[in-house]
């Protein structure tokens, strides 16, 4: 069953249990207020055969059988006289007689007529009138059919104006429910999403449509990703192509000249893993679940430049103070250990490359050939060198997982030009509040 039908449904049972509740009050009080106004009759009819002081003229005047059945019951509470036909006197009745100015009301069925009786007691026995309830049974039988026939009526009204309220609300779920289905058969995130309105239903679209913009966004990263990868990977593909031709097409090469080739295709071989590495690196992020430890920047900084000490024999000198920040340890050591390694690529002079740490904010400085301005907004891309540093090894990946790093810690990056020469590439991150 869909959505609109149970909405249609459910609002025509509330409106028929609203109405049936309304239609059973209103019959209840009704029946009360007209058995309220026969006892009222029946007490003024036995008020006038008690004021008789003979029995009354059962043919005559009086309380006769147009309206009224009477009958007189003796001490012992049999029936001593009573129009016709009379009728046997219950337990209830039996109880008032020979007791004055008690009275009780009771309905019995007389024949095949309800009647209304009320039994009065008095010093020897008791007065009993009984008046039809014919006229009230037609009256409330008239209403109980005119109650079932609203009853109906207002149930189907609420479940026909259900239906089109849901059918209206449910339009924009239908539209929903159409762009995912679009979404699933033809994977394009390029889909119209219904957004009007302020309402739960418009907030679900937006939040859809959101969605939608942010897969598109990832898919067209991903691609991009991979088109970029694919671009990189074959300048190091063709040169191990072309020295693999080289070695076949000629067995005789000299020790030396073998020798420059095996060179050749080891270094294409450190590039190219290298580039796989940081490709999976960007692909999978880096230490996403690592969880936020307090530690000194400065520390960070000087294990790094232990570490590249030991693997190469250029010169790092750092200078730190103990700025603590509250991030993820490993993944920022990483990002440092990217800056270093950046500098030391990039700077062939040889000369030492600078680590400054102060107040949350680290800087590597070298003394390559720097940064133009209008590239300096674009270093931290995927794939994006510096026009000075295209003939240079490298993937273009390394400063942006710095920036994936340094963005997830809550920090920011940046980069400027040396003053004398070189670039200044660092960033920021939040000072802990302890």
């Amino acid at each position: 069953m869909s959505l609109r039908w149970k909405i249609a449904i459910a609002v025509g049972a509330l409106a028929a249990l609203a109405t049936l509740a309304v239609g059973l009050v209103s019959y209840r009080l009704a029946r009360d207020r007209m058995y309220a106004e026969i006892d009222v009759s029946l007490s003024e009819a036995v008020a006038l055969v008690r004021d008789e002081e003979r029995l009354p003229d059962w043919e005559g005047s009086g309380p006769g059988p147009v309206f009224y059945q009477t009958q007189v019951l003796g001490p012992d509470g049999s029936v001593r006289l009573s129009t016709s036909p009379a009728w046997d006197p219950d337990a209830t009745a039996r109880s008032v007689v020979g007791r004055p100015r008690l009275s009780v009301v009771d309905t019995v069925t007389i024949g095949s007529t309800r009647y209304r009786v009320r039994t009065t007691g008095v010093a020897n026995g008791a007065v009993q009138v009984a008046r039809p309830l014919t006229e009230v049974e037609r009256v409330l039988g008239s209403y109980r059919a005119r109650i079932t026939v609203l009853v109906v009526g207002v149930t189907a009204a609420a479940t026909l104006v259900g239906s089109l309220i849901a059918a209206r609300v449910t339009a924009a779920l239908r539209r929903l429910t159409t762009a995912a289905d679009t979404v699933r058969t033809t994977g394009r995130f390029d889909v119209s999403v219904p957004t009007e309105g302020n309402d739960e239903v418009s907030r679900l679209g937006s939040a859809f449509g959101s969605m939608l913009e942010t897969l598109d966004r990832s898919r067209a990263e991903q691609q991009r990703l991979v088109e970029d990868a694919g671009h990189e990977l074959r300048t190091p593909l063709t040169s191990l192509r072309t020295n693999l031709d080289v070695l076949r097409r000629h067995p005789d090469l000299s020790d030396g000249d073998r020798s420059q080739i095996v060179d050749d295709l080891h270094s294409e071989v450190e590039v190219m893993v290298d580039l796989v590495d940081e490709i999976v690196t960007v692909a999978a992020g880096v230490a996403t679940d690592e969880p936020l430890t307090e530690f000194s920047l400065g520390d960070a900084a000087r294990r790094v430049a232990e570490r590249f000490a030991r693997r190469t024999s250029r010169a790092l000198e750092v200078v730190a103070d103990d700025s603590p920040v509250r991030a993820q340890e490993s993944a920022v050591e990483r990002a440092i250990s990217n800056l270093v390694d950046n500098a030391a690529k990039f700077d062939p002079s040889g000369g030492t490359i600078d680590v400054h740490v102060a107040d949350g904010v680290l800087e590597v400085r070298d003394r390559g050939p720097g940064i133009a301005a209008d590239e300096l907004d674009h270093v931290f891309e995927r794939f994006r060198r510096a026009t000075t540093a295209q003939a240079l090894p490298g993937s273009g990946l390394g400063l942006s997982i710095v920036r994936d790093i340094v963005t997830r810690n809550g920090g920011r990056v940046h980069a400027a030009a040396r003053p004398g020469g070189g670039a200044v590439v660092g960033f920021r991150l939040p000072l802990s509040a302890s």
